[in-house]
C-alpha cells in the first residue's frame, strides 16, 4: 500500500499557507515547494513499488540486493519511460511489462501518468533550477499540485495493485 497521509497533509498545509501569504514572493516559495514536495514523494513511492515488488518475490538476498543496487539506486527521476518503464522492464521483463501496460492502458491510465508526469516534470525543472530574483514567474497554487497528487496517486496505486496479483 502507497503511503499518501503525509504528502496530503504537507499539501493540504502549503496550501493553507499559500492562501494566507502576506506577499506574492511567499506565495510563490509555497507553490515551488508543493511542486518539488510531490515530485520527490513520486520518486520515492515509485522506488518503494520496485523494491517491494521485488522483496516479494525474489528469494535469493543478492537478487534483493541486485534490485536495490542496480535498478532503483541509478535511477534519478519519475518521467514513464524514461524512469518508470525501464526499471519495470529490469524487474519484471518485457512480456511482463507489455501486460501491465495493456491491462492500465484499458482504462488510459498509461496515457493519463505519461500526461501528467510530462507537464508536472517541466514545472518541477523549472521551480527546481531558477531563483525568483528579478523576474515574476507563474507557478500553480498548492491546490492545483494537490489536484496531481490525486490523479497520479490513483494510477501508482493501480500499477501496485496490478504487481501484487
Amino acid at each position: 500500500m502507497i503511503a499518501k497521509s503525509y504528502i496530503k497533509s504537507t499539501l493540504i498545509e502549503l496550501d493553507k499557507l499559500y492562501n494566507s501569504a502576506s506577499s506574492q514572493k511567499k506565495a510563490i516559495y509555497f507553490s515551488k515547494l508543493a511542486v518539488i514536495e510531490l515530485c520527490g514523494w513520486i520518486e520515492e513511492t515509485l522506488d518503494d513499488i520496485i523494491i517491494k515488488h521485488g522483496n516479494r518475490n525474489l528469494k535469493s538476498a543478492d537478487n534483493k540486493n541486485y534490485c536495490k543496487n542496480k535498478i532503483v539506486n541509478p535511477n534519478y527521476g519519475f518521467q514513464y519511460n524514461n524512469n518508470i518503464r525501464p526499471m519495470l522492464i529490469s524487474l519484471l521483463g518485457l512480456i511482463q511489462v507489455e501486460k501491465l501496460e495493456l491491462e492500465l492502458e484499458k482504462t488510459a491510465q498509461i496515457t493519463l501518468l505519461k500526461s501528467n508526469l510530462g507537464n508536472l516534470k517541466s514545472t518541477r525543472n523549472e521551480a527546481a533550477h531558477t531563483h525568483l530574483k528579478g523576474v515574476t514567474r507563474i507557478y500553480n497554487a498548492p491546490s492545483r499540485t494537490l489536484g496531481d497528487f490525486n490523479r497520479i496517486s490513483t494510477i501508482l496505486e493501480k500499477i501496485d495493485s496490478e504487481l501484487r496479483k
